[in-house]
């Protein structure tokens, strides 16, 4: 697929190959699509981004048990500047396709990302999905806004939004990402854990890294089942997702294959010895680098004792024993996720940046 912008810039999307080893002779174009994945996200994020290198991404794009990945690299006039990216779940009958699109910043506005979209769902057309939703990142807190469709939350007006509207997206959430200090006094977390312990006497954490121990992996796949749920969605149709113990290995089985660390603390009802709620602490490259906190939830049946403070404190505490060199770890909320954010606020975590997700029907 090719186009001319105003300048005579001739931009092409052309598929990606996916070798089999990172640092193979026909590597070449994938090693070119991390870096620009990188240097775009640094633009956006600063000191807060996750850098990858080709090899810890590598595995994620070669397993398609669960999802595939088609990838796209843009040029102009044959140089790459772009990287346009389709997730496609691969549960029976899905009809999701969530498109991404990160354009270097010297050829944003010029026609590369029209393009891109264009190939991007007209891919997602040809695999029979009527729905697309795209997330896109944010870093500037003030400035004309855009607020979304559920009036929580807002991103700033400004290239990226345009080129999602003028797509025909809609903004339909709003997600924070906040950041805490991990080099600062645990002292606050350590009493919030400790109040939450007491509101709480009929539960008790338990935790594991990689992989997953046989004997929790039904219990885990249950929680990551109800993610699909339970969390806030805004206005995006987020489908229900199917998960079992074969999923979760095959889940640790790639994280580990990518390098990551893991550490899963989750709330073990004493009665039933059911799971019922769950936190998770992943961190990749250097010792030095940024945690990411990915899922948090508390089922909803089991909410009102705290739980949720519960799981993240005494996670966080003993992740601060684990990687006592990261220096700072990251999350993604909801807008109108208030009891989360009231959660987060309280151990001190504070807003870095915000995230839009887009839907549009096909």
């Amino acid at each position: 697929m090719t186009a001319m912008n105003q300048a005579d810039t001739a931009y092409t999307v052309e598929p990606l190959h996916v070798p089999a080893d990172a640092d193979g002779p026909d590597a070449a174009d994938f090693r070119t699509m991390i870096e620009i994945r990188n240097r775009v996200v640094s633009l956006v994020l600063g000191e807060q981004a996750q850098i990858v290198t080709p090899h810890q991404a590598l595995p994620a794009w070669q397993d398609d048990s669960d999802e595939e990945t088609i990838g796209f690299l843009v040029r102009a006039d044959g140089q790459p500047t772009g990287r346009a990216l389709l997730y496609l779940p691969t549960e029976e009958g899905s009809t999701v396709a969530e498109p991404h699109i990160e354009i270097v910043p010297e050829h944003q506005g010029r026609g590369a990302g029209r393009l891109a979209f264009a190939r991007l769902e007209q891919t997602a057309r040809e695999h029979g999905r009527t729905t697309l939703q795209s997330w896109t990142n944010h870093r500037q807190l003030g400035g004309e806004r855009l607020t979304a469709s559920t009036g929580w939350g807002s991103i700033p007006v400004g290239h990226v939004s345009r080129s999602l509207l003028a797509a025909g997206y809609a903004l339909g959430q709003v997600y924070r990402a906040s950041a805490l200090d991990l080099t600062a006094s645990m002292d606050r977390i350590v009493e919030l854990r400790d109040a939450a312990q007491a509101a709480a006497p009929g539960y008790r954490y338990v935790s594991w890294g990689l992989p997953t121990p046989p004997d929790r992996r039904e219990g885990f796949a249950r929680m990551k089942a109800r993610m699909s749920t339970d969390a806030p969605a805004g206005d995006i149709s987020f489908e229900e997702e199917t998960w079992d113990a074969a999923r979760i290995e095959r889940l640790d089985a790639r994280l580990a294959a990518q390098g990551f660390t893991r550490l899963l603390g989750a709330i073990e009802h004493i009665d039933t010895g059911e799971l019922v709620a769950y936190n998770e602490l992943v961190h990749i490259g250097a010792p030095d680098a940024n945690t990411t906190q990915m899922d948090t939830l508390v089922l909803k049946e089991h909410r009102g004792h705290r739980l949720g403070m519960l799981v993240k404190c005494e996670n966080l505490l003993r992740w601060r024993e684990l990687m006592p060199q990261s220096p700072r770890v990251t999350t993604n909320n909801a807008e109108e996720n208030r009891p989360m954010l009231d959660i987060n606020e309280a151990m001190g975590f504070a807003p870095i940046a915000y995230a839009g997700a887009w839907q549009k029907l096909l």
